[in-house]
């Protein structure tokens, strides 16, 4: 895989975008990283190979930001290439905590944000021929979790509509996929764990991905095979990449 000359927009400087962002950038992309922490993503720039990376401050919590964000990139940077979107919470609540403002940050980072980024690149003037997008979804889109109502459910509404996204862009010669790790060795995941650690539930998800736990660079591995030419067949598809998770 040869990503010279290509720009590969990222969006999450956390424990999967940072591992995403080296590989590609050892692979020859220039990175433009998004996250609303600007010091995590001058962390992450300091490990890249090759010249040319920066980062944007971008809060995907406010939806109506991101155009105008996206639009000076552009014009700083010139069109890109690629775009991964691997921001995202894991936040857990119950049914009984699950208000509208709760679930509503929640699809705002995890799904509108990621709709809207998508929707904004691929307008004409601000990507290169042969475009491709990598959302970031999870088994659970596929495996219900009590307390994951939220979270789940953007997976899901994710992995829909990168389904209808991709007929829809085949004209402009762009892809989109969608990977779903299984359990990985991040931070957010084991917040997450820990407020469930111990209970019958979580020690039984944990037997149900027999292959260990996944490292951030394996899902790094995956997303770099669908931005490259190596996947020119595969769109509007998820890939898991589970540790055999969702096989048994």
């Amino acid at each position: 895989m040869d990503f010279t000359g290509k720009t590969i927009v990222l969006a999450g400087a956390g424990g999967i975008g940072a591992a995403t962002a080296e590989l590609l950038a050892s692979l020859g992309a220039r990175m433009i990283l998004l996250d609303v922490v600007e010091e995590k993503m001058k962390e992450v720039l300091s490990t890249l190979e090759g010249e040319g990376h920066t980062c944007y401050v971008c809060d995907f919590s406010v939806v109506e930001s991101i155009e105008p964000l996206l639009a000076q990139i552009i014009k700083e940077q010139g069109p890109v290439d690629g775009y991964v979107h691997t921001t995202g919470i894991g936040a857990v609540r119950p049914l009984k905590m699950s208000k509208y403002d709760f679930m509503l940050r929640v699809m705002n980072i995890n799904f509108f944000s990621f709709v809207e980024v998508v929707r904004c690149l691929t307008k004409k003037g601000s990507f290169n021929a042969g475009m491709n997008i990598v959302g970031i979804s999870a088994v659970g889109a596929f495996i219900g979790n009590s307390t994951k109502t939220a979270y789940c459910a953007s997976k899901s509404a994710m992995n829909s509509a990168v389904r209808c996204l991709a007929k829809e862009l085949a004209p402009k010669g762009i892809r989109l996929n969608t990977v779903a790790p299984g359990a990985t060795d991040t931070p957010m995941a084991k917040e997450a764990t820990d407020y469930r650690d111990g209970t019958d539930e979580q020690k039984i998800n944990a037997m149900r991905q027999y292959l260990g736990t996944c490292q951030p660079e394996d899902i790094a591995d995956a997303v770099a095979f669908l931005l490259s030419d190596l996947s020119r067949m595969v769109t509007g598809t998820c890939m898991p990449v589970d540790g055999g998770k969702l096989t048994s």
